[in-house]
């Protein structure tokens, strides 16, 4: 074998060798992809309790995540361990209620089979005023400082009223827009009606 043969050989060797491995690379490339896209998702444990307990950093109750008896409630405490917000989930209810650093509601936002309400509260605990949006039509409801009602506005499919009340609760005056028109209506202490004003004028019962 002369110089020009060996050199021939080798050539031919180093081209076989580097097709051999570049073959080589793409099949390990291949299997190393379906790996990949074979490799499942990845799962996380699931935790299944009745009660968790939020705590601080020096060990205070913040916050509690508990179902009791069908009911599923969340409730956060200020610093002072006073408990200022509370959800609560039922079948059919659902309410979210904001107390004062004192413990006392404030406010609460439900929403029940009749509709959304919205009540807030004073420092004592007496309501103060009530949203509401039934189906019958929206309300807002006014009472004083001993819980009593007295003022009212609601719009129902025959128009909007107003209603104003005593002390005692009971009824003395109402202005609505009907599908006769305007009325004014006023009644005594006893609740009996007195008068009653529309667009013809003033008819007396």
């Amino acid at each position: 074998m002369n110089v020009l043969d060996a050199v021939t050989l080798l050539v031919l060797f180093c081209v076989v060798a580097g097709i051999l491995w570049l073959d080589a690379r793409a099949k390990k490339k291949r299997l190393s992809g379906a790996s990949t896209a074979a490799k499942p998702a990845a799962t996380y444990p699931t935790l299944a309790v009745h009660r968790l307990e939020l705590r601080d950093k020096a060990g205070k109750l913040r916050g509690v995540w508990a179902v009791e008896d069908e009911i599923a409630r969340l409730c956060l405490y200020d610093t002072a361990g006073k408990p200022r917000a509370l959800l609560a989930v039922t079948g059919e209810d659902a309410t979210l209620g904001l107390h004062d650093t004192a413990g006392k509601l404030r406010a609460q936002l439900s929403v029940e089979p009749e509709g959304p309400f919205l009540s807030l509260y004073d420092a004592a605990g007496n309501p103060r005023a009530a949203l509401s949006a039934l189906a019958a039509g929206p309300g807002l409801e006014l009472s004083d400082s001993a819980g009593k009602p007295r003022a009212s506005l609601g719009v129902t499919a025959e128009g909007p009223q107003v209603n104003l009340y005593d002390a005692a609760g009971k009824p003395r005056a109402g202005l609505g827009v009907g599908a006769v028109g305007p009325s004014l209506i006023l009644f005594d202490a006893a609740g009996n009606l007195r008068a009653w004003l529309n667009e013809d004028g003033l008819v007396k019962p």
